[in-house]
């Protein structure tokens, strides 16, 4: 249920004669700490025999932790290593592994020197055919320190960086690289910390910067963006203001799965944890059909106080909570609220975890939508729990909003204390103009609409990128998101993802991927003989995908909303080809770029002679 401190939805509106529209929200922020360091630190004093972090030892064995008081005792040892050793505010330390204990430590300890970090995708060290776009990130925030979890696993890339940036310091936890001398973490470890640590932490200031968040690269080369401890401590700030971190005195649970280098898991789920007291049980699953189990693992021991995850991960938990009802009983046991962003969550999914919740608890839980970026963390939510899924919400406190008209659209703009600063990003010279505009709100490229114009409380709706959308050969426009989103939620369970192609076309169409054991359960395949192409020509999915997609196309208004013909797909989307956002869903442009022969496919081949395309006719 929604804390008892949780707002009422509210904006203040500012109509500018240049037709734009400036959005506020009247929602005050509370104190702001001086650091995420310092805000740290009063929560270990506070609550030291707490749970900081948990780490499965191996992926179904038992837990490791860390209490706050054993945390703060390590940053310190690490943050005395660092000033030691010469590193002054401002130097980096770039860290190349994924989420660990070991991870947290490092960022916590270079802050509290007054340093920075800056979180990689693993992608780039572990599963990258090359290492340049390792070498280009850690060379592009100039960093003086480089670190992994493993130093073993980790040797390829620490060798890589080595021979790129030969200035390169090394640390590593676990076994030892053999390319390069790095200096164990243990070392840092069993440092004792002296007054040079408050000294160091005494001198952090809001416009200290604290992390350089890289962009997810799907445009281009990824950027990094600055973020200070004071964009830091605002975005706790806000969370508060919008009782997001109200869990009743207790110390919130949460389950991590994504990346600390993204910004919902490394700042929002990270920052507001670390605020309230709470503990982060690491998790090595993914929304992927190979991974997903490790997460459903974890959740039949940890009950989460809040959950945040893409769409898709939200699918594939309701598959499995409506066929295991101790699993179910058990996440919503001290659910407080779920949340989503990245991608538009299906009406359908968000109706089954309703249905689920009401079943266990007799209640709904509210699902909250995040409307954010890399350059500004978050510009709108929707944090009252109640409307369509599409709705991302109305300003969080201390951060203005511009709509502005643009292409027959309403351009989401930012401005405010999260926002990267007017330099924009580090290492890369991109005109100040292509970023911001004349009042330095943040260009987004997002385009915007309110729900209802005359109740503006019930908050804005994605209407999709502006720069993804395109026109077909009528001249018609398509909202790609919107589309998409129209797709998934009447195909659900069927599919996974959808990706929607008609650029220069009379009409659409689309690529969709099945989730093969949904489509199992709900048709009642049990050949386990029938996989992947098999399934994509079966004549009983086929059939289920064209009523599915007819009910879509007889609620659609418009041909640049109605799909006249699908290719089920069998590769799957491939993350190291960049066909995955960081947020887990389809990039649809590189998609359609990737797989143009089978866009061509789908468009000029006669659907009676290909099994795996789904026809509906003119």
């Amino acid at each position: 249920m929604p804390s008892k401190h949780t707002p009422r939805p509210c904006v203040s509106l500012d109509q500018r004669p240049d037709g734009s529209l400036i959005a506020t929200s009247p929602l005050p922020l509370p104190p702001v700490a001086r650091s995420l360091p310092h805000r740290f630190e009063a929560t270990a004093e506070a609550h030291p025999e707490r749970i900081f972090m948990r780490q499965r030892v191996t992926l179904d064995g038992e837990w490791r932790q860390v209490s706050y008081r054993q945390a703060l005792q390590s940053v310190r040892a690490i943050a005395q290593w660092f000033v030691a050793d010469g590193a002054r505010h401002g130097d980096v330390v770039a860290i190349i592994s994924g989420n660990s204990i070991e991870h947290a430590l490092i960022m916590l300890g270079a802050q509290t020197a007054g340093m920075a970090v800056a979180p990689l995708s693993v992608a780039y060290a572990l599963l990258a055919t090359d290492h340049s776009r390792l070498t280009h990130c850690v060379a592009q925030v100039s960093a003086r320190y480089a670190f992994a979890s493993d130093g073993q696993a980790f040797d390829k890339a620490f060798s890589a960086l080595s021979a790129a940036i030969p200035t390169l310091r090394f640390i590593a936890a676990g076994a030892s690289p053999s390319s390069v001398q790095a200096t164990p973490l243990d070392e840092l470890l069993a440092t004792v910390a002296t007054p040079a640590v408050a000294k160091a932490m005494a001198a952090i200031t809001h416009e200290n910067v604290a992390r350089l968040m890289f962009t997810s690269g799907s445009t281009g080369s990824p950027k990094a963006v600055p973020q200070t401890q004071g964009c830091l401590a605002v975005t706790v700030a806000q969370a508060e203001a919008m009782g997001l971190l109200d869990f009743g005195g207790e110390g919130p649970q949460h389950l991590e799965a994504m990346p600390f280098s993204h910004i919902m898991a490394g700042n929002f789920n990270f920052n507001n944890v670390l605020a309230a007291g709470g503990t982060i049980h690491l998790d090595d699953g993914k929304p992927t059909p190979q991974l997903f189990q490790h997460t459903l693992q974890n959740l039949r021991e940890i009950s989460p106080h809040f959950f945040l995850t893409v769409p898709i991960g939200y699918a594939m938990l309701c598959d499995a909570m409506e066929a295991d009802a101790g699993l179910c009983a058990k996440f919503f046991k001290n659910l407080r609220y779920m949340g989503f962003g990245g991608a538009v969550l299906p009406e359908q999914v968000a109706s089954r975890l309703q249905k689920l919740a009401m079943e266990v608890r007799g209640e709904s839980i509210p699902i909250y939508s995040f409307y954010g970026a890399t350059e500004f963390m978050f510009g709108a939510m929707q944090y009252w729990g109640s409307g369509p899924t599409d709705v991302i919400g109305l300003p969080v406190p201390g951060v203005e909003i511009k709509l502005a008209s643009l292409d027959g659209k309403l351009e989401f703009r930012v401005r405010g204390p999260t926002l990267m600063a007017k330099s924009g990003y580090v290492g890369a010279s991109i005109p100040h103009e292509q970023l911001f505009d004349e009042e330095g709100f943040f260009r987004t490229g997002d385009a915007v609409r309110w729900l209802d114009p005359q109740v503006p409380e019930q908050g804005l709706v994605f209407d999709g990128r502006i720069a993804e959308d395109f026109k077909l050969s009528t001249g018609t426009w398509v909202s790609v998101a919107s589309v998409r989103v129209g797709v998934v939620s009447a195909c659900d369970p069927l599919i996974r993802e959808a990706v929607i192609c008609g650029l220069n076309e009379r009409w659409l169409g689309a690529l969709l991927w099945l989730n093969e054991s949904a489509v199992r359960a709900s048709l009642g395949i049990t050949d386990t003989a029938l996989t992947g192409n098999d399934l994509a020509r079966d004549s009983r999915v086929k059939q289920a995908l064209r009523r599915a997609l007819s009910e879509h196309n007889q609620k659609a208004s418009g041909s640049a909303r109605r799909i006249q013909r699908a290719l089920i797909m069998v590769e799957p989307l491939a993350a190291h080809a960049n066909e995955v956002t960081d947020k887990g869903n389809a990039n649809q442009r590189s998609v359609r770029t990737r797989r143009a022969a089978d866009v061509e496919r789908l468009y000029r081949s006669e659907p009676s002679s290909h099994p795996d395309i789904v026809d509906l006719g003119d």
